[in-house]
């Protein structure tokens, strides 16, 4: 179903990130032990860390291997206390991860409706992300066919439960599109094929390595 208001907030934090193969079991063990049980103790909603889907190139470049991403009520969770607190005062592992970090991205986002929205609480086990700008001179043209068109075809792709779309406070390209699948079989469909192929995505100036698909790994709760 297609809301024009948001239905579990409007604030999302992502963290797009390489890493050296040997840091990956302890990278996630830190993520659920330390990471997502003091954010969630604070009022996350929900997190979730995911493992890029495929290694074929995206506009001439990889997409980070990782994205890591917590919803919370609003944007301004990201930026009042107590969360500036955890980020003031991080213990040693925190401080650890983020030097040994590679190509880091980091957003924190604002819902822009519609969405598409469906599935159960927390993130789904598959997601599949835009990140992209639009030139002044594409953006109206590019968001109605957002809101009549592709909205609505993606309501017929099997297995896609959700679709948000968020603009970067911080963090560019400035406009990240949000897809949640319960399995890879919709990557597949000839409804999300479609959705893909159209000419409307000219108008967007696509980040290198931006559009992902990623599986999830470990979330909370």
């Amino acid at each position: 179903m297609i809301e024009n208001g948001p239905t579990r907030g409007t604030g999302m934090l992502a963290m797009f990130v390489d890493l050296d193969d040997s840091y990956h079991g302890e990278f996630r063990d830190w993520l659920t032990r330390d990471m997502f049980t003091a954010r969630l103790n604070i009022g996350f909603h929900a997190c979730a860390s995911y493992d890029r889907l495929s290694d074929t190139p995206v506009n001439g470049a990889l997409p980070q291997m990782f994205v890591t991403v917590y919803e919370m009520s609003s944007l301004g969770d990201l930026y009042g206390e107590p969360y500036q607190g955890l980020r003031r005062v991080r213990d040693p592992l925190d401080a650890l991860f983020h030097e040994r970090f590679q190509r880091p991205d980091r957003y924190t986002l604002s819902w822009s409706g519609p969405e598409l929205t469906g599935g159960g609480p927390g993130f789904a086990p598959l997601v599949y992300i835009d990140r992209f700008d639009l030139a002044a001179e594409n953006a109206q043209a590019f968001n109605i066919w957002f809101v009549t068109k592709y909205l609505p075809t993606c309501e017929n792709v099997p297995g896609l439960v959700r679709v948000r779309r968020y603009l970067a406070a911080e963090g560019a390209p400035r406009h990240v599109i949000f897809h949640e699948f319960a399995d890879e079989k919709g990557l597949l469909s000839d409804d999300w094929q479609m959705a893909r192929r159209d000419q409307a995505w000219a108008l967007a100036d696509t980040h290198p390595g931006g559009s992902a698909a990623y599986t999830r790994v470990v979330a909370a709760p």
